[in-house]
């Protein structure tokens, strides 16, 4: 059995990399996703297609969406009710999917207005749903979507911005998100279950996600190109909402809180996660170590977390990674392989590294006939001061070398002597 923990020495120590890549059944471009529980989970976007995993992400698969253009927005009730809103072309009219068992099957309706582009949908419970998008409509259905009624949106310069997601607190208060990019950052708020809705601009740029801490404290996140990501935070349940950039490269497509410490952002194009270990008050970025961009992340629990992106790529994130928080030491001048200790050992030994610079690192195991007998490390990593713990249980005594690696020129191999 090997047991890795990763620690990291360093100025600013946030859990680095718990994540790791999944095999995906699409090479098409996921951009939305939401779980039920820790086992059931969908993600769509580009070219009609929606995949599901009912296994915790151990495989996912495709479901047949009969169509074959994008998906704006995908949203599950639970592990048999869902909804999708798609795409073809501009003024060809809004798409709405349905399944009542998983996805298994999915039933096509065209918006009856083909004028209306709608590019988010959420239900509240199983009869009781919201759809919005361009011009800042937002229909309301209370027949699970049979039909569909337009909601009061008080008039105001913002209420006909564009719609990015719709959340609710409870069944009288809920809040959209929007805006236009270079323009305004836009929130609407219901006090009345949805029927009528009141608009203002709180942020500089879009808001594209908006989460529910409680009853009272909202995070709403977004950003664009230039500024980067951006956040809105309530805590008197939408009365008022204090704007900040957090000066970070990259735009937040989607957010999820672990706990209610531990938040992070999918911030697309920058291949970095923004994290938050004080309920998102402030916010680091850190790299994905992936070479795909994210666009959707979804926390079901604390032990589970799933992101898609380009090219159909998925990561899991893996809890038996730990970190440790920042110590004093400096940035290491040069790459170091640590001599590990103990030494012999039985049956664990800790190994440490330093790299200098941001690069591909790899930290392999070998026995002596130079077969390879575990892979410790093999991602990208920021500079910093690392130390790895090597469980021995399961190999035999006997001499073993480890050799570090980076941006694969290879740096240094030493011994090591497990005794049992």
């Amino acid at each position: 059995m090997i047991v890795v923990h990763l620690m990291l020495f360093g100025q600013n120590s946030y859990s680095e990399n718990r994540w790791k890549r999944l095999s995906s059944p699409t090479s098409a471009d996921l951009r939305n996703c939401v779980f039920t529980d820790s086992l059931n989970g969908w993600a769509a976007g580009d070219s009609g297609r929606i995949i599901h995993t009912s296994n915790g992400g151990n495989t996912f698969v495709i479901q047949n969406s009969g169509m074959d253009f994008y998906i704006n927005d995908i949203f599950f009730l639970n592990k048999r009710l869902g909804w999708v809103v798609a795409n073809e072309f501009i003024f060809s009219g809004t798409t709405i999917l349905t399944t009542t068992n998983g996805g298994i099957n999915w039933s096509s309706q065209l918006f009856n207005d083909t004028t209306k582009i709608f590019r988010t949908i959420y239900f509240r419970d199983s009869l009781n749903g919201f759809l919005a998008g361009f011009g800042g409509f937002i229909y309301k259905t209370t027949n699970a979507g049979t039909s569909w009624f337009q909601t009061v949106i008080d008039p105001s310069e913002f209420s006909g911005f564009p719609i990015n997601k719709i959340n609710f607190i409870n069944a009288n208060t809920g809040f959209a998100g929007g805006g236009y990019i270079d323009v305004a950052g836009v929130i609407w708020k219901t006090i009345d279950g949805g029927m009528i809705w009141t608009a203002d601009d709180y942020s500089a740029e879009p808001i594209y996600d908006i989460f529910i801490k409680n009853q009272n404290s909202i995070i709403a996140a977004g950003g664009d190109f230039e500024y980067g990501p951006q956040t809105c935070k309530s805590s008197d349940a939408g009365q008022s909402w204090t704007y900040e950039l957090l000066n970070l490269f990259g735009q937040t497509y989607s957010l999820d809180f672990r706990t209610s410490a531990e938040g992070w952002m999918a911030l697309g194009y920058s291949r970095t996660w923004a994290v938050s270990n004080d309920s998102g008050l402030n916010w680091t970025a850190i790299p994905t170590n992936d070479t795909s961009d994210y666009y959707a992340i979804s926390f079901p629990d604390s032990l589970h977390g799933y992101a898609f992106g380009s090219g159909g790529s998925i990561m899991k994130y893996d809890p038996t990674i730990t970190a440790v928080q920042m110590s004093g030491s400096k940035l290491p001048e040069d790459h170091f392989l640590k001599q590990n200790y103990p030494n012999p050992f039985n049956p664990v030994s800790n190994l440490g590294f330093e790299i200098s610079e941001l690069g591909f690192v790899s930290l392999i195991v070998y026995d002596v006939l130079g077969n390879i007998v575990a892979t410790l490390v093999n991602q990208r990593k920021s500079p910093g001061i690392y130390e790895v713990e090597f469980d021995g249980r399961g190999f035999s005594s006997g001499i073993y070398f480890y050799r570090l690696s980076v941006n694969g020129k290879i740096f240094d191999t030493k011994r090591m002597v497990l005794l049992k």
